[in-house]
């Protein structure tokens, strides 16, 4: 190890004296004396941080790899309790998720980036199986260790459709209006507002309804959402005739700004 450190050093300080070829005699040879001098007085030193750093090195590296080696193994044990091999009958219906496995491996792998996703799948399934009270407590459980994930949205997409099941309405409402916030023009933006939408036409705000409809029906969002958003908003009109005068003088306005542009 010392020997390492002191043929690195040499080399080190041999290059420097190559730069003092182009300096007079008398300077260079006052130049490599005082390297040389300066080595021997701190050789003591130069072995001791090379023994340190190479230790320092070798404890990163192998930290380094356990943690990589248990986020594997997180990630072997959620792919296992995810996907089942396939049967003999390939359209046989995929076993449902089993939540409690999921919640198995995020404590026994608690820390890795895979216990997190299985928080989610659990939350998941405990969703698809009706049981929002514990969908909703897995996908606070994500959003309180993850706060900086980037399926954060996801987690509170989750979070807000868990209180509209359990008739939570007024919390779910404000829910879908943070992802909204928070995640602007994304699909889970268009996804919030849609459903957000349903909460308030159920509880007999068409207008404000209507007007997150709108919010949707633009040229930059995806067909799949502006598609529901206009069958959603056509039939909202049917039941409130009443809003059609207003969004017909809305029309009308624009149109006459836009012939007042135009001359």
């Amino acid at each position: 190890m010392i020997w390492l450190a002191s043929h690195l050093s040499l080399a080190f300080f041999a290059g420097i004296s190559k730069i003092t070829v182009f300096m007079s005699s008398e300077s260079e040879s006052t130049g490599v004396f005082d390297l040389l001098t300066w080595y021997e007085t701190n050789k003591q030193k130069i072995f001791s941080v090379g023994t340190v750093a190479f230790g320092v090195g070798l404890i990163l590296y192998v930290s380094n790899h356990f943690k990589t080696q248990a986020e594997l193994d997180a990630s072997n044990a959620l792919f296992e309790a995810r996907y089942r091999p396939a049967t003999a009958n390939s359209g046989e219906e995929p076993a449902p998720q089993d939540p409690a496995k999921l919640m198995g491996i995020a404590s026994e792998h608690a820390g890795q980036a895979a216990a997190g996703r299985a928080i989610l799948f659990a939350a998941q399934a405990f969703f698809e199986q009706g049981d929002y009270t514990q969908a909703l407590e897995q996908f606070e459980r994500y959003l309180a260790q993850h706060a900086d994930s980037p399926l954060k949205g996801t987690a509170m997409y989750g979070r807000a459709a868990c209180q509209e099941a359990l008739e939570r309405s007024a919390e779910a409402i404000e829910g879908y209006k943070s992802i909204n916030l928070s995640f602007p023009n994304t699909y889970l933006a268009h996804q919030s507002n849609l459903a957000e939408a349903g909460l308030h036409e159920d509880a007999g705000e068409p207008a404000l309804a209507l007007a997150l409809y709108d919010r949707v029906l633009l040229p930059t969002v995806s067909s799949r959402y502006t598609a529901e958003a206009g069958s959603r908003r056509e039939a909202l009109l049917k039941k409130h005739p009443e809003l059609a005068p207003a969004e017909a003088e809305a029309n009308d306005a624009e149109v006459a700004v836009e012939a007042q542009a135009d001359q």
